[in-house]
């Protein structure tokens, strides 16, 4: 279980006051595990996200006989993009579902309502079936892409960094991997244009790029976001960046 060290002042800078207060019963059942439904608000997705990148909800749920689930997590630096995906296989064997949603960069604050007070920093969820063509060439894909292979332990993913993240359950059995940008294991991908073809949130992907770390760093500080993933053995855990 990840421990989510995210201080509040995150929840402050992002989302107004009068939301974080709104969620507040909400967030005392959902505590730092995430569920699903927990993402799309933009509170309680701060709360939870060590927890869904994880893959808490996958390894519970993860025994003999269930139907494969995987998890992609791509991190187009934090406080411009985040793209999560759920890719869930039928029950019957036949196709799957993919599910996506799409959050950061500038809030949309021309959506604002008292009713649904964070709704601006929500961003976007959409939802697709998949044929059993799309489904196997995607799992082709991320076979391809080294998916299979061991973890590489020790890596350190800085929130603001490009990476993709991803942990699954198939055939009974958890798998988990990462990669970042740039990297030898980066430039094996094959599964990320299939997926972004695939995807049904119409959001533009936020290209990877160069990022000069000492300069995102403080920049992320300066709003409470400078946070990282660490791969282990057993998966991911995440915490606050230490000062440079």
């Amino acid at each position: 279980m990840i421990v989510a060290r995210h201080r509040l002042a995150t929840i402050f800078s992002k989302v107004p006051r009068l939301a974080l207060i709104a969620a507040v019963s909400g967030l005392m059942l959902a505590g730092c595990s995430y569920r699903p439904g927990l993402l799309e608000n933009p509170v309680t997705r701060n709360f939870t996200w060590f927890s869904y990148v994880a893959g808490d909800d996958i390894r519970k749920r993860c025994t003999p006989g269930r139907p494969a689930q995987y998890r992609f997590v791509y991190n187009a630096h934090y406080l411009e993009q985040v793209r999560a995906y759920d890719l869930r296989r039928s029950a019957t064997g036949e196709g799957a579902t993919l599910w996506v949603q799409v959050f950061g960069g500038e809030a949309a604050l021309n959506t604002f309502s008292p009713l649904d007070p964070a709704a601006p920093w929500a961003g976007r969820s959409a939802e697709r079936r998949l044929s059993e063509e799309q489904y196997l060439a995607l799992i082709r894909a991320v076979e391809v892409s080294g998916f299979g292979e061991a973890p590489p332990a020790g890596l350190r993913l800085p929130s603001y960094n490009f990476y993709w993240a991803s942990i699954a359950c198939a055939d009974g059995k958890l798998h988990f991997n990462a990669w970042r940008h740039p990297s030898d294991r980066w430039e094996r991908i094959a599964f990320d244009k299939l997926l972004f073809e695939l995807d049904p949130s119409g959001k533009p992907v936020n290209p990877p790029r160069k990022i000069d770390n000492a300069q995102q760093f403080f920049k992320a500080e300066d709003r409470g976001y400078a946070f990282e993933l660490m791969v282990t053995r057993e998966g991911f855990t995440g915490g606050r960046l230490p000062p440079l």
